[in-house]
């Protein structure tokens, strides 16, 4: 499976969607585009690797040349500087724990970005990732 056949689905979106029939699940049709069989697994597989592209960035290879930084990513908008993972990482008191003032929580406590290169949501089973 080519990860990066996903990003260039992404990218090619409003296209693609107009040759999927529309009686046809967006998720049937991508799953069969990109993973050959529609399995509940195969699913569960294309939903983990877009979710995780969204979140680090591209992670497999090869891609197909489309750019994803994920949100962990600094980047620029509207010529700003813009770094959210403090907001992930328990850098920054952001947490709305029901009390008067945020707290900090590590959200990627589970081994961060390693653990999502390999497709698992974390590097154990008691972590907030």
């Amino acid at each position: 499976m080519r990860f990066s056949n996903i990003v260039l689905a992404a990218a090619a979106g409003t296209a693609v969607n107009a040759q999927r029939p529309k009686d046809e699940p967006i998720c049937d049709y991508y799953t069969k585009a990109l993973l050959k069989n529609n399995t509940a697994m195969n699913q569960a597989t294309l939903l983990t690797l877009l979710v995780n592209t969204v979140v680090i960035g591209n992670y497999t290879m090869p891609n197909v040349g489309v750019k994803v930084p994920g949100i962990l990513a600094p980047g620029e908008v509207g010529g700003k500087m813009v770094n959210l993972a403090p907001y992930f990482s328990g850098g920054l008191a952001s947490t709305n724990t029901g009390g008067k003032t945020g707290s900090s929580v590590n959200f990627l406590d589970g081994g961060g970005a390693e653990p999502l290169k390999m497709n698992k949501p974390a590097n154990d089973n008691t972590s907030k990732q």
